[in-house]
């Protein structure tokens, strides 16, 4: 409904959009207007100018509404006629100034490479595509010009085209240009969580414990009651001090000793998510629980550095 809405007010919006570009490229400039609501003006200049302003944005709102209703509007399409439109926008617009003439038709093409490499990142496709499909490469210096500078202001602002910005926000795109990111990427934190931890239970206190505690290799203690669920963390340095007597507690339960950690690390989290919050923190050790709060185990900086040397190592010819 909404797409029927958009091309009865914006006709020019039907199908690709391609033929209201090649009828600008032959000279129509009346194409954007002919067979809207606003024929009648279509030869005033000004309604005509603006006209097509507004089929720009509407041509841009209508593929974001198809692709995510599910239909398959590509991203390629819009892009070449949006940019062909804005060329035309310019030129028809400085040309109404009087104070110049430009060739049209040269800046529409100029505007579908612009738009081709900025939103793509693709400077040669918009370049060599551009000449092939109008057949002529006399504007070869114009176009690398326009692709160039696109591109590179494109580029300085995102990071990512418009394909791959959605898997470099996931942490998901391995990057031949960052291979930290890359091999963390690879990375699963099911397989680096450490589970050899002294559970201690919210109603037990450090002296029915004492035996588990002095034994154990790790220096950091999850409480979690009897159904899973995490409560919070004791640190071996004071569990001992209170076990010396240097400090009260050894009768307290658990759930009182207990402290919240830094942050805590859910499972379905990335791997750089994960040593962001570890850096963040300054903390070398966190909790992973699932979403319910179900505590599974610790996640360490010494299990991620030793998985990501394996894995540095299994994929070196693969990123050099």
């Amino acid at each position: 409904m909404l797409l029927g809405i958009f091309i009865f007010i914006f006709p020019a919006l039907y199908g690709e959009g391609y033929l209201t570009i090649q009828q600008l490229l032959d000279g129509h400039f009346n194409a954007v207007v002919k067979n809207s609501l606003f024929s009648d003006f279509k030869n005033v200049t000004w309604v005509v100018l603006a006209y097509t302003v507004l089929t720009l944005f509407a041509k841009s709102f209508a593929s974001l509404i198809t692709v995510n209703s599910g239909g398959n509007g590509g991203v390629f399409g819009p892009s070449l006629v949006m940019g062909g439109l804005l060329g035309f926008a310019f030129a028809y617009g400085v040309n109404m100034t009087g104070i110049i003439q430009l060739n049209v038709p040269n800046f529409v093409m100029a505007g579908m490479a612009g738009a081709l490499s900025g939103i793509m990142h693709a400077p040669l496709t918009g370049l060599f595509l551009i000449a092939e499909v109008t057949g002529s490469y006399a504007l070869m210096v114009p176009l690398m010009i326009v692709c160039s500078i696109s591109y590179l202001i494109n580029r300085y602002g995102m990071k990512h085209s418009i394909y791959t910005k959605v898997l470099a926000d996931s942490g998901d795109l391995i990057s031949y240009e960052d291979k930290d990111r890359t091999v963390l990427s690879m990375m699963k934190l099911r397989y680096v969580i450490e589970h050899n931890f002294v559970v201690l239970y919210p109603e037990e206190t450090p002296n029915m414990r004492k035996t588990d505690i002095i034994h154990s290799k790790r220096n950091i203690f999850p409480v979690v009651d009897r159904k899973g669920k995490f409560l919070g963390i004791i640190y071996s340095e004071r569990l001992f001090s209170i076990l010396l007597g240097e400090e009260k507690g050894a009768d307290l339960p658990f759930e009182v000793l207990a402290q919240k950690p830094n942050d805590t690390v859910l499972l379905d989290e990335n791997m750089e998510v994960v040593m962001q919050k570890m850096n963040r923190d300054d903390v070398w050790i966190l909790p992973v629980l699932d979403k319910d709060g179900t505590y599974l185990g610790f996640i360490s900086k010494s299990a991620v550095f030793n998985k990501y040397r394996a894995l540095l190592m299994r994929q070196s010819s693969y990123l050099e």
